[in-house]
């Protein structure tokens, strides 16, 4: 099988470079000047097409010259930082809440927490070590 493939490949080889070799009528001094006049038309093509885009770039651009920018004004960015002070300024009910939160904290500092007995921290450790050891 693989004798077979690499004579298919080899002949495919072959049979490419066979036909790019020049035919029987047709001398190496013509295929030179063909691929020449190829050459010439090409870039002259492209070099048209090339100055037809530079054209319209530069028409746009002076279309798009006389029209004002969307930059913001001295009143637009007054009115971005007035919106920012006033979103961070704490309300009278946002400071009334934080005051309420405060008290609450502190009076509750100085009062003991009611600790779990001995069986509910065992059960903790066990439930957690069974989550652990399963994978």
């Amino acid at each position: 099988m693989n004798k077979l493939l690499i004579a298919l490949i080899a002949g495919l080889f072959a049979a490419t470079v066979g036909a790019q070799g020049t035919m029987p009528g047709e001398t190496p001094k013509d295929k030179a000047k063909q691929a020449t006049v190829e050459s010439v038309t090409k870039s002259t093509t492209e070099t048209a097409e090339r100055q037809k885009q530079e054209k319209a770039g530069v028409a746009a651009a002076k279309a798009a010259k006389g029209t004002p920018k969307d930059l913001p004004t001295k009143a637009d960015k007054q009115k971005a930082v007035d919106a920012a002070t006033d979103a961070s300024t704490p309300t009278a009910a946002r400071q009334a809440q934080e005051k309420q939160g405060i008290a609450e904290a502190k009076a509750s500092k100085g009062t003991a927490k009611a600790l779990p007995t001995t069986k509910d921290k065992q059960k903790a450790v066990d439930t957690t070590t069974k989550k652990e050891a399963s994978p």
